[in-house]
């Protein structure tokens, strides 16, 4: 009879995740007898109800069902998951209650944090639900209590025996993949199949200090919907708010590992006798490098501006939003109600004023379910088709602008954009047959140049879709040429992407650089995964124009750069020559994205002591501006 698996947490160890990844897929496992999410003593994606009845001494009954189910599905792996049962006192009821036969078939499993990581992201956790004040030295001072993980081990290993007590480190160097997910199906001998259901996302990644202070004075002292405001960020990935080891300093990590240096040893011996190097001081000074005071009041700063550029971006992304929830109702009565000035406020997007019936533009908007598409006839002489990138996939704002919507505008072009509603990749057979229907009658033929131009997502689309019409020029940004698993089977990014149907046409970009006039393919080289789709293009098209160290968002950077202007008009008029491009990426250097990606991608290489002498560098520059305007 096959085990039950008990997770029991630890919080802040991406439960959450492990837990979302079981419900997604719990009923494919066990349809196929590969494993059951038990669904005795569990609502939605958790096994709270089980640790509550053990609080109150209750959880017999719940037991009993457990191992009834269980009893079902004799030959696959049962598994039952709350962080709520990571509790010295839940695990002491809970003893009394487990069934003789259940502790016998019972594995417990637990992922924790060291110490001084785990109270850093409970920190922020507790200021995001403004359950505390910003105050990081107060709370280290009385959260040392809740981190003396021993006991509760102790009592698990007490009731289901030491060797059926399975403790992991949780870090990306000791995870399976660098992820709970994947090293939870390991442990327990479940195969993650192309078939299962993962998240992409901001697993295991948390906000700045700055951001989650920033937060907690937000849920105090406005009226704000804070998770309202979480769920905007998130999906708006602003540079420089997602970051870890910044709320204590290396003394004070220190010193909290020495208070707990005698029973983390304990733990080791015990529990991880394979993993003693998790609790070492040599990993708390690989991941926390040391900092001058100068340096590290330069990065609060910089953290903070980050803070706030992010969630004024938010906030007037969430206003924007609520003007397409808002109904409004106008009734002509006799009264005659005069013009209430709603009409400003709730103004249709741009293009929409330039094509409806007053406007003075020819046009049209089509709607095809998750996908859209807008046209503005300007000029005869330049149509530019651009495609949604991943950030603006779902964005259902009332004044929604296509990409490259004011650029083209100011500069008389003819603009064709496509929405998007899913991050899908384009896999729809309806705008698919749109677009070919435009084709078919001549809409691309009836302009002098055609240019397709996009980002991420939407280089991907400018790219496949640029066949339409031939002899058209391609200006795409950190691009990606298919997510077809048969083509591409190192790409594991875009899981969402990934799962679309890739058997529908226009899913391989190699095959626009036969059609293409010319294809400027702008990508970081240090960058692995844009490398390798560029790398599968060829063709005299093809123009590889090299933005080192702008990571996965060159548009971004140039646009900081202000450069962007230049190689989009240049690109779209097919006369943008390399010494151009790298002329005008000069200015990198002084991006604050540049720094992140190349700091990144040296200590990928395992070279963190030269990541650590660039970003000094950087900062150090920085410090001499600011001095040099200052003066």
């Amino acid at each position: 009879m096959r085990q039950i698996w008990l997770h029991i947490g630890s919080p802040k160890t991406g439960t959450t995740s492990l837990q979302g990844f079981l419900n997604d897929n719990a009923a494919r496992l066990r349809a196929e007898g590969r494993m059951n999410f038990v669904e005795s003593a569990r609502t939605h994606i958790a096994h709270n109800p089980l640790a509550s009845a053990a609080r109150m001494g209750t959880a017999g009954q719940l037991f009993d069902q457990i191992c009834r189910e269980a009893d079902t599905m004799p030959d696959c792996p049962q598994i039952v998951s709350s962080e709520m049962l990571f509790n010295s006192f839940t695990a002491r009821k809970l003893a009394a209650t487990v069934p003789e036969d259940m502790k016998s078939r019972t594995k417990v499993i637990a992922y924790i944090r060291r110490q001084d990581n785990y109270l850093e992201a409970l920190y922020k956790q507790l200021l995001k639900n403004s359950r505390i004040e910003p105050d990081r030295q107060a709370f280290l001072a009385d959260a040392r209590r809740r981190v003396r993980y021993l006991d509760t081990l102790s009592t698990y290993a007490d009731i289901f025996g030491r060797e059926n007590v399975v403790v992991r480190p949780f870090s990306d160097d000791t995870l399976i993949a660098g992820d709970v997910v994947h090293d939870f199906a390991n442990q327990i001998g479940l195969e993650i199949t192309p078939d299962l259901k993962l998240h992409d996302g901001f697993a295991n990644k948390s906000f700045s200090a700055e951001m989650s202070e920033l937060l907690a004075v937000m849920g105090e002292r406005t009226d704000f919907n804070v998770r309202e405001v979480i769920r905007e960020l998130i999906a708006i990935n602003h540079p420089g708010t997602i970051k870890s080891r910044d709320v204590f300093t290396n003394e004070e990590r220190r010193a909290l590992m020495e208070q707990m240096g005698s029973e983390n040893r304990k733990l080791v011996k015990r529990f991880m006798p394979d993993d003693g190097a998790f609790f070492s001081d040599k990993a708390l000074a690989e991941d926390t490098p040391e900092l001058s005071e100068e340096d590290r009041l330069q990065e609060q700063i910089e953290d903070r501006t980050a803070a706030t550029e992010a969630l004024m971006i938010a906030i007037g992304n969430l206003q924007a939003r609520r003007k397409q929830e808002v109904e409004l109702v106008v009734e002509a009565t006799e009264a005659q109600v005069q013009p209430s000035g709603l009409e400003e406020e709730f103004a249709p997007p741009s293009w929409y004023r330039e094509i409806y019936p007053g406007g003075d533009r020819k046009g049209w908007f089509t709607s095809l379910g998750d996908y859209s598409a807008s046209f503005v006839e300007r000029d005869e002489d330049q149509l530019v088709v651009s495609f949604d990138n991943l950030s603006q996939a779902g964005n259902d704002a009332y004044a929604r602008e296509p990409w490259a919507q004011k650029f083209c505008a100011d500069r008389n072009f003819s603009h064709l954009g496509i929405y998007s509603q899913k991050p899908t990749w384009f896999r729809d057979a309806d705008l698919i047959a749109h677009l070919q229907k435009l084709r078919r009658q001549g809409f691309f033929r009836g302009f002098k140049q055609v240019a397709f131009v996009g980002t991420s997502m939407g280089a991907f689309g400018a790219l496949t879709f640029s066949s339409l019409s031939p002899g058209a020029t391609i200006v795409a940004f950190s691009p990606q040429t298919t997510l077809d698993a048969e083509k591409v089977p190192w790409e594991d990014r875009f899981g969402k992407g990934r799962a679309a149907d890739w058997s529908l046409p226009y899913s391989d970009a190699k095959l626009a650089m036969r059609t293409a006039k010319k294809a400027y393919m702008i990508y970081d080289p240090f960058h692995a995964g844009d490398r390798a789709h560029v790398e599968r293009l060829s063709g005299k098209a093809l123009v590889p124009l090299k933005a080192f160290g702008m990571g996965h968002k060159t548009a971004l950077v140039l646009n900081r750069m202000d450069a962007l202007k230049l190689v989009m008009e240049k690109g779209i008029a097919g006369t943008l020559e390399p010494q151009d491009f790298y002329k005008a990426i000069r200015g990198r250097k002084d991006i604050y994205l540049y720094r992140q990606s190349m700091e990144n991608y040296l200590k990928d290489l395992g070279k963190d002591a030269r990541a650590t002498r660039f970003v000094n560098a950087f900062k150090k520059r920085r410090r001499l501006q600011n001095s040099d305007e200052a003066a």
